[in-house]
């Protein structure tokens, strides 16, 4: 297990504390840069670029962060798609303010890629063996990803209400399960 010093998380908390700041005022991201954000972040540019190399890097990174803290929480003994579901929007309902970075910072192509990850170990773990795996596993992640952002960003329907729907326009994810 790698170890993370005090000061490297403190600096990273700092930055992601201004892309949610500069998200919140609504700056175009398109336009934003390294400098803007270690400027809102009260940090100097070279320890900004210490740590990423774009702001769209910093997106990509909560991503992966979020999701491996997904994972080792995740439940896949006995999972069915409904629970797999329930517990995606369970634990983004928690997380609204990656999902709002994950929009504003027009990310969603790497949070797709990185549920369609996932998607493809849950069909390894129920040793299911698809033709089209890939595929299949990007469908159902953008699928996923879309009710995601609808019900924990805009909050359209109740858990059971997106989780029905999501299944039912998946066929269950039956690809996969």
């Amino acid at each position: 297990m790698t170890h993370i010093d005090k000061r490297t998380l403190q600096t990273r908390s700092k930055i992601e504390s201004a892309m949610v700041t500069l998200c919140q005022n609504q700056e175009a991201f398109a336009r934003l840069t390294g400098p803007k954000i270690a400027s809102t972040a009260g940090i100097s540019r070279q320890t900004f670029y210490r740590y990423y190399l774009t702001p769209k890097q910093v997106i990509t990174s909560l991503i992966e962060r979020h999701l491996s803290e997904f994972l080792k929480t995740f439940r896949l003994q006995n999972l069915t798609a409904r629970k797999m579901v329930l517990q995606l929007m369970t634990i983004w309902q928690d997380r609204t303010t990656v999902l709002e970075l994950v929009e504003w910072s027009d990310s969603r192509y790497e949070f797709i890629r990185a549920l369609a990850q996932f998607n493809q170990r849950i069909a390894s773990q129920n040793q299911v063996h698809l033709i089209n795996e890939q595929t299949v596993c990007n469908v159902y992640a953008a699928a996923t990803y879309m009710f995601l952002r609808d019900y924990v960003l805009k909050g359209q329907w109740s858990q059971e209400q997106a989780t029905d729907l999501l299944l039912h326009l998946t066929n269950n994810m039956d690809q996969i399960f």
